[in-house]
């Protein structure tokens, strides 16, 4: 009795592991630490920073980059492959770098919107697997930059302050002196 119960000990603790097993074997190697919330007005760009790196074997060639954003948001991601090897060996960190600036357009309702950054690549140069992903905020403000005034407008003031120093200039001139 005592054996069989061994066995059946035996084989549910292999069972077990087997199961488990291939969890651990897949575990992606690739961290990537993004900034979560950064602000932006209306009209107006932000850089979001973060780091990628490589905890597991083999190294990971780094192919490509997706951006989901909502529409009225774009980004320019030159600065991640300006800033991230194309091949990130094991145990290698980039450290914190800039990743990929968001535009906030003009017209877009100020408020907090979604999107989503994830790293391609594989174990060579062709792959487009997802190595990593990470949701980050983006906080919409009203604003922007501030309107530059234009030359009619200048010229208007211009024209209304040489005319009120002229007007106090004539009242001097004909008021006694006592």
């Amino acid at each position: 009795m005592k054996t069989k119960f061994k066995q059946l000990l035996i084989a549910m603790f292999t069972l077990a592991f087997l199961a488990i097993l291939p969890a651990a074997v897949k575990a992606d190697p690739i961290t990537l630490t993004l900034d979560p919330t950064h602000s932006v007005a209306q009209g107006s760009s932000v850089t979001y920073s973060g780091s990628l790196s490589n905890g597991g074997l083999p190294g990971r060639f780094i192919n490509a980059v997706s951006l989901t954003l909502p529409p009225g948001i774009t980004f320019n991601d030159s600065a991640f492959f300006t800033n991230v090897p194309a091949f990130l060996g094991s145990g290698a960190t980039t450290g914190v770098v800039s990743f990929f600036d968001v535009f906030a357009d003009l017209l877009i309702p100020p408020g907090n919107y979604i999107g989503s950054f994830s790293v391609l690549g594989g174990v060579d140069d062709q792959d487009q697997n997802i190595l990593a992903t990470q949701e980050f905020t983006i906080m919409v403000t009203p604003g922007g930059q501030n309107p530059i005034p234009e030359p009619a407008s200048m010229l208007l003031l211009a024209s209304g302050l040489a005319g009120a120093a002229s007007l106090r200039r004539r009242k001097r001139s004909q008021s006694p002196t006592p």
